[in-house]
């Protein structure tokens, strides 16, 4: 074997190697080991998988918990690592900087809490190709946001959302523009009415859905376990909005291969609150989801064209 083609050879191993180390890793310190090391980080092969710390604790897809630097922290070594001038350093540089390592062959990208709406739009420009993703509440509930964005990507599979007030017109972006949508993670958001009537409405096909820690109603449980009728997998752990041990949801529940609710609770507060219980017979859950679908839709609509004119 010629050399060039032994150098290629070991170059091609270190990649394979370095798409498992982690973003932090990739970035911080296997550059600094020595320039046969650093070289391989050029591959954008290397950067398939963009998941960015946040301040505290967080779930990578399916949703194994994971400890995670503070995101200040990896800028700031970022900054004293590659001598840049901290106030040249911002959220915003930085996030491109590293997006635009992949040259849009990231499939996984995880942008952090504090992303701005310039760092969003440049992803959604920048990664075309993403597999799995995971947007941060506030910049998709921030007004100067382009949802429409979203339909950017056109091969995504999982969806993380977190507690995000622009669900339903996320949804309605997905079903038209993201065909291959199976997952979707709602883990520590709040699950209402409106909420559980757009997934089964808008993407009824999914087959993962990640509810953990989530404020749900009991009702807007119902709604999801009778109208995603492909789901395999339901994860409602330690929620706040029914109690665990509740026949009728294990009931219907008994479609899907994995439902989790372990640690669920009913807050006593609010016992003495009526509670949602199926129509008497005669009365479908169709029924039932169209009658409200409607007057939903007429929001929506109301709420897309109060979003075009300010624009």
């Amino acid at each position: 074997m010629d050399e060039r083609r032994w150098e290629d050879l070991q170059m091609d191993c270190l990649v394979k190697v370095l798409v498992k180390v982690g973003l932090e890793s990739l970035l911080l310190d296997v550059p600094f080991v020595c320039k046969s090391w650093y070289m391989p980080t050029l591959n954008p092969s290397c950067w398939q998988s963009l998941i960015f710390p946040d301040n505290e604790c967080i779930e990578v897809w399916p949703w194994d918990v994971s400890e995670c630097p503070n995101f200040q922290n990896l800028m700031d070594r970022f900054a004293s690592e590659y001598q840049i001038d901290g106030d040249r350093c911002s959220v915003t540089a930085f996030l491109k900087f590293v997006i635009n390592r992949s040259s849009g062959n990231a499939t996984v990208l995880k942008l952090p809490k504090c992303c701005t709406v310039e760092a969003f739009e440049f992803a959604a420009n920048a990664c075309p190709g993403l597999v799995t993703l995971s947007l941060p509440g506030d910049v998709l509930d921030n007004k100067h946001t382009n949802l429409e964005l979203i339909g950017n990507w056109k091969n995504l599979e999982v969806l993380s959302l977190g507690s995000c007030l622009n669900l339903a017109k996320i949804l309605v972006i997905i079903q038209t523009h993201c065909k291959n949508l199976y997952g979707l993670d709602l883990s520590k958001g709040s699950v209402h009415g409106r909420e559980a009537l757009s997934i089964v409405k808008l993407v009824p096909n999914i087959k993962y859905l990640n509810l953990k820690g989530a404020k749900v109603r009991r009702d807007s449980l119902v709604t999801l376990l009778c109208g995603c009728k492909d789901l395999v997998m339901l994860d409602a752990r330690d929620c706040s909005g029914f109690n665990e041990n509740d026949d009728e949801l294990s009931k219907l529940a008994s479609h899907i291969s994995k439902f989790m609710c372990e640690g669920s609770e009913f807050p006593e507060f609010l016992c003495g609150m009526d509670n949602f219980v199926l129509p008497v017979v005669g009365y479908s859950f169709q029924q039932l989801v169209e009658e409200n679908w409607d007057e939903m839709l007429n929001d929506l609509r109301d709420a897309f064209n109060d979003l075009s004119d300010e624009e």
